[in-house]
């Protein structure tokens, strides 16, 4: 049975990017993307709010030397994506496609026929899914920096009970926490 994955790189004090929008203090090592890599290797579909979207289908043409890269780009490439936006009318990626608003029991039942895991990111629409109580786990990445202001990787008012299934320090001193969301 597929699961419902949110993915997300994050700073001490609980931000995905700081109060100016910047998150350039999350670029990833080397040992961290392979890690991305084998994590969302198995991912069969990518459900992303459109500034997510709009950060990551660079991947959609980067052909970089970088063999991790390379390969990330690839796995991301062959997964299905679907954008909730109002405002984007093309996208700029293969398999994709956009639904103009999120619908917590129509993303349930897309991860419910699934036979790969779905993931989703964005902390907007990604606390839309915690809040409706339909994610699965959390792949929570910590990074040794506090940034003091900006959005928030969890909304406030959610109550979830966490079972902790795995962990992995990084090198960079990165931590991976993977929680399964006790129902």
């Amino acid at each position: 049975m597929a699961r419902l994955l949110y993915s997300t790189n994050v700073s001490l004090d609980g931000r995905i990017s700081d109060g100016q929008g910047r998150f350039d203090w999350s670029e990833p090592s080397t040992e961290l993307h392979q890690y991305y890599n084998d994590l969302f290797r198995p991912v069969g579909t990518h459900v992303y709010g459109r500034r997510l979207y709009d950060s990551m289908v660079v991947w959609e043409t980067l052909d970089d030397e970088d063999a991790v890269l390379r390969d990330f780009a690839g796995i991301w490439r062959s997964a299905d994506k679907v954008v909730h936006s109002r405002t984007l009318e093309r996208p700029g990626s293969a398999r994709t496609r956009i639904e103009p608003d999120f619908d917590p029991a129509a993303v349930r039942a897309l991860v419910d026929a699934a036979d790969r895991d779905v993931l989703i990111g964005g902390a907007e629409l990604a606390g839309q899914a915690l809040a409706s109580g339909i994610v699965d786990d959390l792949h929570t990445f910590v990074y040794p920096v506090v940034v003091g202001d900006g959005p928030r990787y969890l909304p406030d008012g959610v109550r979830m009970d966490l079972e902790l299934v795995g962990q992995r320090r990084f090198g960079n001193g990165v931590v991976h926490l993977q929680h399964r969301v006790l129902r």
